[in-house]
């Protein structure tokens, strides 16, 4: 078995979120993403909102806040991005008038919308996390470039990020993310929430490979 086989056995584990990697070192993301069971969640390259402009839209927002941004954009990203049968699950599943809402990438047209309803929201992709256990499907979201919120001058995304999906593991069975996060972006002081320490059991670092 190769090196590069081995590292997406590891990517690929549906018990690892967190997925630490060296500056230097670059994952050919999309190489996971056009498989039809991953979706991008997040990545600098793609047309999703940009940090300034979420950091701005919740500027007076706490954790909580841009956890219901990421839950917002993983909705969005389904409708807009994932293959056609997670596309109109979704669409079927949320109110009506969400639709034109969650088609936009600008998180000005959703995100207060989402941060009203979480629960709602969350609903949706309990049923679809049901749905997925029924047939036997699993879907992983990815996400990168994370630093770039970092360098726009706020961690709390990328803290609330990992939080959102920590709390995942234990609520869905088969919605998996893949949080590709440079390793010196690293830290359980600056996650600071209840068990991050926890998150070493759902860790690989692909910077020692």
């Amino acid at each position: 078995m190769t090196k590069s086989m081995v590292m997406e056995g590891r990517i690929c584990d549906p018990d690892v979120m967190l997925i630490l990697t060296s500056p230097e070192r670059t994952i050919a993301r999309s190489e996971f993403v056009a498989q039809q069971n991953w979706v991008r969640g997040y990545g600098q390259d793609d047309a999703l909102p940009v940090p300034e402009a979420a950091i701005e839209c919740l500027r007076d927002e706490d954790v909580i806040g841009w956890r219901a941004f990421w839950l917002g954009l993983l909705l969005h990203c389904f409708i807009c991005d994932g293959a056609s049968e997670l596309s109109d699950f979704i669409v079927r599943h949320i109110p009506q008038d969400w639709g034109s809402s969650l088609k936009d990438a600008d998180v000005n047209c959703w995100y207060s919308l989402i941060r009203r309803n979480l629960e709602e929201a969350n609903s949706v992709l309990d049923e679809l996390d049901e749905h997925l256990t029924i047939t036997d499907q699993w879907v992983f979201i990815a996400y990168d470039g994370l630093e770039v919120f970092d360098v726009a001058g706020s961690y709390m995304p990328i803290r609330a990020l990992i939080g959102f999906w920590f709390d995942r593991l234990r609520r869905w069975q088969r919605l998996r993310a893949k949080i590709f996060l440079r390793s010196d972006l690293f830290s359980i002081g600056r996650l600071n929430f209840p068990d991050a320490s926890k998150l070493f059991g759902h860790l690989v670092r692909l910077d020692e490979c």
